[in-house]
């Protein structure tokens, strides 16, 4: 019995059909096949973006250039997390005739899944942002992400245009046998198509084959950086003027939980890095912490889906930090122990948030740096709002 002003439902259940049903066999597969439908009649320019880590600053740094470029009710663009078989396709079901241009974000922790995304999105443009560790207990090494990272590249009939991470380890075998596509590169080396100058902290000279401007930055830590250029380059392969880019790029703003400084007036800067965490996100949140001026407190939980590298992950985070600048490590999670017990100094384990919450708040000031970061299922993001003085 449908209900709520529902006209009629697709079904794979067969005890429920009914003459307002459409029965299948596979929801999933139908609800593909509506989405690629709309896609192939209205013809968007699709941009299609994955990546280890850095896909949605990537591709929100790049929503901000194209509004900003196309106009208003011109461009769809994934929300939130919806980047896998369901959040794709619902996401294309969006589609009006108005929307000229596409971003699409697309996630995978299995082999095979970013090939059918790619054939449900059917990119003009990939790109890749680049191969770390994310999801890696499902894979057998980096080699085999990389592999998986790939099938954007190598399912999709239409792709014109391939954006790749100059600087990764992985670029040479992200680049092979595609001499096929047009290839656009972002890094900080010279030899990418575009690359930066960092000037200071906030500021940074992008140059491109046809023209250098300099731009503000919002986002923190060199990473968001490579993101940014990233978004640089997608954007300078659909022919947008620089000065579109620099607004775009000078208006955006930290996104929720990925290091974004919680403005707090007088009291500790709080930088909520929450949303989620790998080895190399985890390496980046450090760096950022052990770049600003001030008493840095590192307060992280358990990285997830690291397989049988678990402990080897968590080992080398606690080396990682013994050589940064930090000065109080505070932790919680079962494989966390690992970590602190790399540490020789103002390191701290804890069983409970409400634990490691009694003990922050009594050694921190009014000048501290505190730095929170964790995986999703740890819901670090519970401590943010209680870390006052």
């Amino acid at each position: 019995m449908l209900s709520n002003g529902t006209k009629f439902a697709i079904i794979s259940n067969s005890e429920f059909h009914s003459k307002n049903t459409i029965l299948v066999e596979s929801g999933k597969k139908a609800l593909a096949n509506i989405a690629l439908f709309l896609r192939d009649q209205i013809k968007p320019k699709i941009i299609a973006i994955t990546g280890s880590n850095g896909k949605t600053s990537t591709k929100e740094v790049l929503v901000s250039i194209m509004n900003n470029y196309l106009g208003k009710g011109k461009l769809l663009y994934t929300a939130g997390n919806f980047n896998n078989d369901i959040g794709l396709p619902l996401t294309l079901l969006n589609l009006k005739d108005s929307h000229t241009h596409a971003v699409l974000e697309l996630g995978m922790n299995h082999a095979g899944e970013i090939t059918k995304l790619t054939e449900i999105a059917k990119p003009d443009i990939a790109l890749i942002t680049n191969i770390g560790e994310a999801h890696i207990q499902n894979f057998k090494s980096k080699d085999n992400i990389a592999e998986a990272k790939k099938e954007l590249l190598n399912n999709s009939d239409q792709l014109e245009t391939a954006i790749l991470p100059r600087d990764d380890d992985y670029y040479q075998f992200l680049s092979k046998d595609k001499e096929n596509l047009k290839q656009i590169t972002f890094g900080f080396t010279k030899e990418a198509t575009i690359n930066c100058k960092v000037l200071d902290e906030q500021t940074i000279t992008i140059n491109t084959p046809k023209e250098n401007f300099d731009v503000k930055i919002n986002l923190l830590g060199r990473h968001n950086i490579s993101n940014i250029l990233a978004a640089c380059a997608c954007s300078y392969a659909l022919d947008v003027p620089v000065k579109i880019m620099k607004e775009g790029i000078e208006a955006t703003k930290p996104f929720p939980g990925r290091l974004e400084i919680i403005d707090s007036s007088s009291k500790p800067i709080i930088i909520n890095d929450s949303y989620n965490a790998n080895p190399s996100s985890m390496r980046e949140a450090i760096d950022v912490l052990a770049s600003m001026k001030g008493k840095k407190f590192l307060v992280i939980g358990d990285m997830a889906e690291l397989g049988n590298n678990t402990n080897k992950y968590h080992r080398e985070l606690g080396e990682y930090i013994k050589k940064s600048p930090i000065d109080f490590t505070l932790a919680i999670g079962s494989h966390t122990k690992i970590t602190i017990q790399q540490l020789d100094k103002n390191e701290f384990w804890f069983d409970s948030k409400e634990a490691l919450l009694s003990k922050l708040l009594k050694i921190i000031d009014s000048k501290s740096i505190i730095l929170v970061k964790g995986s999703r299922f740890m819901r670090m993001e519970e401590l943010i709002s209680k870390i006052i003085l």
